[in-house]
């Protein structure tokens, strides 16, 4: 990672489940730009670290946490932290997602459905709570809410839930985006289509990625700096809230 030129230089920007994959460039890109990145991860492992060290090596400034953003409490005490060391967050990108290939055999469907929605949409909502809290004090303030063209588009049975959760997410885009929009806060959520991550061929077989690209006119999945790039127009434009930004390769077009 290089260094860019530093158009949000002093801000800090949370991101989370930025231990890897999307977040992780969402990560670097605000890097880049100049904020002091905080890299929020699950507990259980020492990824975000890895990724705060990352961003260091190359001449930014970052800190980790690994709290559950499913869990009320690690929530308020993540942002209580923040708030002490670092005057409070003035960019959060609500990226923490359970991935939709994860549940295991023995999960019943009540079970699933549970714990999607408690990280991708209650832990949005929980993040997008406290943080307001810090930046209405600042008159300034940043959320963008990472769904996915999945919102929009009929889902397979074992997408249902996924699918849902992230169409729940632009619900609170809108809320937030209009009680923040008289404190100098916007929020707006990025939806993209499939998205091309390290970690993309444990997920899905050379049939099923095959299958995928066919959906999508322009015949290929999005570079996660692509999608990083709508993450800073999100965040630098200060006019645009509680809108959605599609990135999907024109797999779904906005009516």
């Amino acid at each position: 990672m290089t260094m860019k030129q530093k158009t949000l230089s002093g801000k800090t920007s949370l991101v989370t489940g930025a231990a890897q994959g999307l977040g992780r460039v969402i990560a670097l890109a605000l890097a880049g730009a100049g904020c002091r990145v905080v890299v929020n991860d699950a507990p259980g492992n020492d990824r975000a670290r890895g990724v705060a060290e990352e961003i260091k090596r190359a001449g930014g400034k970052a800190s980790h946490f690994n709290a559950d953003v499913s869990d009320e409490k690690a929530v308020e005490a993540m942002f209580a932290e923040l708030q002490k060391k670092q005057g409070g967050a003035d960019i959060l990108v609500n990226n923490a997602r359970l991935d939709p290939y994860r549940r295991t055999p023995d999960m019943t469907e009540g079970q699933w459905w549970d714990m999607v929605m408690a990280v991708n949409l209650k832990g949005s909502y929980l993040c997008s709570y406290w943080f307001m809290r810090q930046a209405k004090e600042k008159k300034w303030g940043r959320i963008v809410n990472i769904s996915s063209v999945r919102a929009f588009i009929p889902a397979e049975p074992s997408m249902v839930a996924y699918g849902v959760s992230k169409l729940g997410m632009h619900g609170i885009t809108r809320a937030f985006a209009e009680m923040g929009a008289p404190l100098g806060i916007t929020a707006n959520t990025v939806a993209p289509g499939m998205v091309v991550t390290e970690n993309i061929n444990k997920r899905l077989t050379p049939a099923m990625m095959a299958r995928e690209k066919a959906r999508i006119p322009l015949g290929r999945g999005a570079a996660m700096e692509e999608i990083a790039d709508a993450v800073l127009f999100a965040i630098r434009n200060g006019y645009v809230t509680g809108e959605t930004i599609n990135i999907n390769g024109g797999m779904w077009y906005a009516p």
